[in-house]
């Protein structure tokens, strides 16, 4: 039996957990470096900060109906500096000692590339985000103009809460994302492994989606849109 090509304008690759598998050795840095962070702003020790900033986390999973990231309630409820936040987590995490150049995904990619646009929409900052990509060897997939990480929304000229607004799982970076592209979202695939910060908000604009629960499935995906 032959498969029909799907007819998609663009396809949005969220980067975490999606194409790489969620690695411990990465997510224990971000609460260390914003427990730091918000210790610093407060004036308190860091046990004592820590246990603060779990109860806002947790006040903040009420606010947005979500899981809370440990950036997103860095950026909520404390007052520090994202830059200097985003350089720390850069000093703390060394990406070529916990990642590897992929082969399979590079494959994978390059035969999907071939049919359709692609872009990166992840809540990785920049610096990170082209470190992981190197080391994955996949950067050319996605060049600057086919990128939105954090980075991207913290250089936006609106206030600090208001850039809330544009970070995973809240729609207006995805909004963001279809403005920088021209593109229908009608016309557009989301492909993620996070069903409350990929696959939830983007349906919820019109945006069709591909649910990444497993690594087998990120690679059935050249199968699935018909092209394979």
């Amino acid at each position: 039996m032959i498969s029909t090509k799907k007819d998609f304008h663009l396809i949005i690759f969220d980067m975490d957990g999606t194409l790489y598998p969620v690695n411990p050795d990465i997510d224990a840095v971000y609460p260390k470096i914003a427990v730091r962070f918000a210790a610093e702003a407060t004036g308190k020790s860091e046990s004592e900060a820590q246990a603060e900033f779990l109860e806002r986390k947790n006040q903040l999973a009420a606010i947005i109906n979500g899981r809370p990231t440990n950036t997103l309630t860095l950026i909520y409820f404390y007052d520090v500096n994202m830059m200097e936040y985003e350089n720390a987590i850069n000093r703390e995490l060394d990406i070529d000692a916990i990642l590897s150049r992929d082969d399979q995904l590079i494959r994978m990619l390059k035969s999907v590339s071939k049919h359709y646009p692609l872009f990166l929409f992840t809540g990785n900052n920049e610096k990170i985000t082209i470190r992981i990509l190197n080391t994955l060897g996949i950067r050319d997939f996605f060049p600057k103009n086919c990128r939105y990480t954090f980075t991207d929304i913290m250089r936006l000229p609106i206030s600090t809460r208001e850039k809330l607004d544009y970070i995973k799982p809240a729609l207006n970076g995805f909004r963001s994302v279809l403005n920088l592209t021209n593109a229908h979202p009608g016309k557009v695939l989301m492909v993620g492994d996070s069903e409350l910060t990929d696959i939830f908000p983007a349906r919820q604009i019109g945006i069709q989606t591909y649910h990444v629960s497993t690594r087998e499935s990120l690679f059935q995906l050249p199968e699935w849109l018909g092209i394979e």
